[in-house]
């Protein structure tokens, strides 16, 4: 058990009711070292979110072992060092934009951690304009922008991702990346992040994990040798494009091999 990285071994987890022979999770090991940025990619329904509901101690397993920075998942919790981001906001409609993002460190004040000021982690995401509007009056990008502020509000040891911006268009989700990257090399916080885009894989990640098909099993751990802070010129590169080709073939490879019989007939 390590304090420098989340450690997850021989995990396995069947949900109440299904199929024993096809659990959502069977097997997942796991290194994800602290300050890291990592994408769990997969097939629908892998487990990619079960792994990352576990991880959070949102969720309970079969067997298997689950520490996080030395710690169990349950223990992270209780001393808020871990942050939640969703696919849908959760944002309180009767608070305004500022008052969202400054929610945590006020309800957790005897949580014994720092907390980040409100105005720049708005500034960070483009937002200081947009401090005194609530939430019916934000688009869906912008939404997601102050749900994004509002984690890094207690300076999580851990963030943890779900498809935050699988709502969202190209464009607006493509501004989005590189504003989460700019407050993650700020915050130096470790970052698992949920995505069935290759692209926002790669752009984010230092490495990308590539799950098969149910049962979900880690099929490859696959390093983003891409040099940071990633800018317009870095993305659209060439090695970006490699990379991309890379974790595409691994992802066809990790299907065929989790696919029944059946399924590769229908295919």
């Amino acid at each position: 058990m390590s304090d420098d990285r989340i450690e997850v071994r021989g995990l396995t987890k069947t949900y109440e009711g299904g199929d024993p022979r096809r659990p959502a999770l069977d097997g997942v090991d796991l290194d994800i070292p602290r300050r890291r940025f990592v994408s769990l990619i997969g097939p629908s329904g892998c487990g990619k979110s079960t792994l990352l509901r576990v991880i959070a101690g949102l969720e309970d397993h079969d067997t298997g072992t689950v520490t996080v920075f030395g710690s169990t998942p349950e223990s992270m919790c209780e001393a808020k060092a871990v942050g939640l981001v969703p696919q849908t906001p959760a944002l309180l409609p009767w608070l305004n934009v500022r008052r969202n993002v400054s929610l945590p460190a006020r309800v957790n004040r005897r949580a014994g951690r720092g907390s980040e000021d409100p105005d720049l982690l708005l500034r960070m995401v483009d937002l200081e304009d947009a401090a005194r509007r609530y939430p019916h009056e934000l688009s869906g990008g912008m939404k997601q922008r102050v749900a994004i502020a509002r984690a890094f509000g207690l300076r999580p040891d851990l963030l943890l991702m779900d498809e935050p911006f699988s709502a969202l268009d190209e464009f607006t989700r493509e501004a989005l990346q590189l504003q989460l990257l700019g407050l993650w090399e700020r915050m130096s916080t470790t970052v698992v992040f949920v995505t069935h885009s290759v692209r926002e894989a790669v752009t984010l990640s230092d490495e990308v994990v590539v799950m098969s098909a149910r049962p979900g099993r880690v099929h490859e751990v696959l390093p983003v040798d891409l040099p940071r802070p990633r800018d317009g010129a870095v993305v659209t590169g060439p090695l970006m494009h490699a990379l991309e080709d890379r974790v595409r073939a691994s992802l066809q490879s990790a299907w065929e091999v989790g696919a029944a019989p059946d399924d590769l007939v229908r295919r």
